[in-house]
């Protein structure tokens, strides 16, 4: 089964282009600017057999969508991947509906299950209090866990300053220029959340461990240590957390200096603290404050949200058997 981002992603750009564009690339004129656009959602089909059927019989929905980044049927499904189907057994003819969002907008489909002998269901009331609460743990702090896409909403919160003879560090932007990603070498913290891949953290009441899709790298981040004494420098640091209310507060350190910051590099003071507070069902509300005394003037701070997927799963991600130089394709003669 295939991510619908991923399928944007296959039809738009390189995936190390991408996350160049959002990971590592100062921003451009107009800051903040947006995201570029990517084709429109797609509904291929979405369909019921048989659309007619006795009481207590069941039915079988079927559905193909492109180009999405989230998708739900109603009433009573919910949250699906972007191909699948599901068997319902309507108790009275009832009208499904396809809700697709993507970057051209929200796009909708609806099929009609006829009941025999009933009467069109009326419309579902919403549960009591809306949406899912947030869960929790037994010890009471909120669960995190699930598999989230930050990519599209993290974003910058202002422009970058630079220590005044620190310019060196800002990394020059050319038109032919994929990022660290056609090296198959990941982008860091907070890089690894920016990309455009999900996501999916494990938490338990003193660990939580975050698996990213991108690169099939993971950090394991234990509650309530501090840093060992003597780091070796690594691309993603080394991670400790706290929690500040219902707020999980990482703290790490001990980087290398390979990875980029805003278009920036850095050198191994980097620091950076990053705040995780779920503030709904569907939602973490995501901070990052990126530090290094040698470069930036001010502190580097991306925001953003975290937006839960359930549908989805970590796939499979094989760096190098896709990262080939097309350079020679498009100076060919044609």
């Amino acid at each position: 089964m295939r991510h619908c981002i991923k399928i944007l992603l296959q039809l738009t750009v390189f995936s190390a282009l991408s996350e160049a564009i959002f990971a590592q690339a100062p921003p451009p004129a107009g800051f903040p600017g947006a995201a570029p656009q990517g084709p429109p959602a797609e509904i291929v089909r979405f369909e019921a057999t048989p659309a007619t059927v006795q009481a207590g019989e069941p039915v079988t929905l079927r559905w193909e969508v492109l180009n999405a980044y989230s998708l739900k049927i109603e009433p009573a499904i919910g949250a699906v991947a972007t191909r699948g189907s599901r068997t319902v057994i309507p108790a009275a003819t009832t009208t499904y509906t396809l809700m697709v969002d993507g970057s051209g907008g929200a796009k909708t489909a609806a099929v009609t299950v006829t009941v025999a002998g009933s009467s069109a269901a009326a419309p579902s009331a919403a549960p009591a209090g809306g949406e899912q609460p947030v869960p929790k743990l037994w010890n009471g702090q909120p669960d995190l866990s699930g598999v989230y896409l930050g990519g599209r909403d993290v974003k910058l919160a202002a422009p970058v300053a630079l220590k005044p003879g620190a310019e060196s560090f800002r990394v020059p932007i050319r038109d032919d220029d994929l990022g660290q990603g056609a090296q198959c070498l990941p982008g860091g913290v907070p890089g690894a959340t920016l990309a455009p891949y999900p996501l999916q953290i494990v938490h338990k009441p003193d660990l939580v461990v975050i698996l990213y899709e991108a690169y099939n790298i993971f950090r394991i981040i234990p509650i309530d240590r501090e840093h060992p004494e003597d780091l070796d420098p690594t691309w993603l640091g080394n991670s400790v957390g706290r929690w500040e209310g219902d707020t999980l507060v990482v703290d790490v350190i001990g980087f290398n200096d390979r990875t980029l910051i805003a278009g920036h590099r850095h050198t191994e003071d980097l620091h950076v603290v990053e705040r995780y507070r779920r503030t709904s069902y569907g939602t973490i509300a995501y901070e990052a404050v990126a530090e290094d005394p040698n470069v930036f003037a001010e502190p580097v701070v991306y925001r953003g949200d975290l937006v839960l997927h359930p549908e989805w799963e970590i796939g499979e991600y094989i760096c190098a058997e896709n990262a080939k130089d097309y350079a020679e394709l498009f100076d060919a003669p044609q």
